[in-house]
Formats: C-alpha cells, sequence, structure tokens
C-alpha cells in the first residue's frame, strides 16, 4: 500500500475537470449508483476498503503545495515516523537474532552435554559387560 505523496496524473486530472454536467445527468439516469455517496461500499466493499485506506494514507501533490497541513504531514511522516519505525524494525530484528543465536547455542551445548552422557553410559555398560564376561567360566560367543 503506498504512502505519503501520490503520484500526480495530468490526463487524469483534466478528464475529471472537463467532463461534463450533461454526461454527469445521464450516466445518473442510466446507472443507480452513479453520483451517490457510499454507494461503492454496496458495489464492491473490498475496493471501497482499499480506496479508503489510499486516500488516508496518501495526499496529492496539489493539496501538499496549497495547504501546510499536508506538508506538515508529510513532513512529520518522513522525517519523524518514518526513521522511529525503521529503528524499531531494525532493533526488533537484532533482537530476534540475538535471541535466536544464544538458542541455538545453549540447544547446541545441552545435545553435546547429552552426547558425552551417552557416550560416557555407553563406555560404561561396555566395561561392565567385559567384566562380567571375563569372570565367566563358560564364554558366550
Amino acid at each position: 500500500m503506498k504512502v505519503g505523496l501520490r503520484t500526480p496524473s495530468f490526463k487524469k486530472s483534466f478528464k475529471a475537470r472537463t467532463t461534463g454536467k450533461y454526461k454527469r445527468k445521464l450516466k445518473r439516469m442510466v446507472n443507480p449508483f452513479y453520483g451517490n455517496k457510499g454507494m461503492g461500499w454496496i458495489k464492491n466493499p473490498s475496493r471501497a476498503l482499499k480506496n479508503k485506506i489510499y486516500h488516508k494514507t496518501t495526499f496529492s501533490a496539489q493539496s501538499a503545495i496549497k495547504g501546510t497541513s499536508s506538508l506538515l504531514a508529510g513532513f512529520f511522516y518522513y522525517c519523524i515516523v518514518w526513521p522511529i519505525k525503521w529503528i524499531f524494525i531494525i532493533m526488533f530484528a537484532m533482537f530476534y537474532f540475538i535471541f535466536w543465536a544464544a538458542f541455538m547455542i545453549i540447544k547446541y551445548m545441552v545435545q553435546g552435554i547429552v552426547w558425552l552422557f551417552v557416550a560416557l553410559y555407553n563406555g560404561v555398560v561396555s566395561l561392565v559387560e567385559k567384566i562380567i564376561n571375563a569372570n565367566r567360566e563358560d564364554p558366550i560367543e
């Protein structure tokens, strides 16, 4: 989803400004959904939701030139919010990597200790079996 300044399209803005009153009246007579507020939610809710989010998160170049509110919002976003957002993302990634690395180190240390105890246990068991078999009178073949 785009955030920030919308790319201006001169072709679309010219088309919107030159569409005549009679053409709109004709469309309104033919299409009952044309020109009424909120009809997009009935016709295609997912598209209406995407458009709502798009228009809330972006601003036009014309409004940025005209009013200072969008300019201040753009300044606030790009100079304050965006860097802080990326700082938090990087910090989260670093902590995640550190915890993951610590977990893997502990995992392999425990695995090594378990293998050591298994090897010691097998050595002791084989030693005991040799001692028992050495004292037998009839060796088992």
